[in-house]
């Protein structure tokens, strides 16, 4: 017996005995028999877990798969790469996706802004989002030379990553229209966490760091470190012989 409530205060009762019909009293569910000792990884259980969810959160369900649809099917036809089970949901802007690859089960999440650009006749950009990354709402990632996400990295809402930036060294003209400047490639080590409102410009950050909300990042962050400020640095690293986060001043941020 299981109980599915529309609100806090009337609870339904949605009884199933396992082989008979639904229950009367659940008007909603009238015709759908899910055992109640259902294994939830099968076919019959995902469809019972998906049948109890409130409606808003159906929908959800269904919008998303509706996108995986479309990730799988259509994006992947246009795409450098697309691994399997990744989906991206609603992006706000697409620019030269051939050049960018993204590996198994990631989540590029609503209105992102994804694009890749060579200026001259260099060698082709190349953006690279590995496997399990979680790539946040209203993410802009900029590519006109590389840069690169490993694996499980995940990203808050509203980050921007880039490898190049406008230039303004001719101040006659406007910086618009000047050619745009490149000081190197990005590099995103794997199980990283990316904070809210981060900008990550041209350098690398290492394997499990986390960087704090509204951080500039404009040179490199060894692995296993805490970055916060604008511009960023770093806080604390991970210390393998104390297992622990230790602070650390300003004079051992280079060690």
């Amino acid at each position: 017996m299981f109980t599915n409530r529309i609100d806090d205060h009337v609870p339904i009762d949605v009884s199933v005995q396992k082989g008979g019909p639904t229950s009367a009293s659940n008007p909603v569910g009238r015709g759908l028999e899910v055992p109640v000792d259902a294994d939830p990884t099968t076919l019959i259980g995902k469809l019972g877990s998906f049948w109890a969810l409130p409606w808003l959160e159906k929908m959800q369900r269904i919008a998303e798969f509706y996108w995986l649809l479309k990730t799988q099917f259509y994006y992947r036809l246009f795409w450098g790469h697309i691994g399997k089970r990744s989906k991206l949901i609603q992006p706000m802007r697409l620019r030269n996706v051939h050049n960018i690859c993204i590996g198994d089960n990631v989540l590029i999440n609503k209105h992102s802004f994804l694009y890749t650009w060579r200026p001259d006749h260099s060698e082709n950009p190349r953006l690279v989002i590995g496997d399990g990354c979680v790539i946040g709402h209203m993410n802009h990632i900029a590519c006109i030379r590389e840069v690169r996400i490993g694996k499980n990295v995940l990203t808050a809402d509203r980050v921007y990553i880039s490898d190049h930036s406008h230039g303004f060294a001719d101040t006659g003209i406007p910086i618009m229209k000047q050619p745009t400047v490149s000081k190197g490639k990005v590099t995103i080590g794997d199980g990283t966490w990316i904070g809210e409102n981060v900008v990550v410009l041209s350098c690398n950050i290492g394997k499990n760091c986390v960087v704090g909300a509204n951080a500039v990042l404009l040179n490199d962050i060894p692995d296993y470190s805490v970055a916060v400020g604008a511009p960023a640095r770093v806080i604390r690293r991970w210390n393998s012989v104390s297992r622990n986060w230790e602070k650390i001043g300003a004079n051992d941020e280079g060690q």
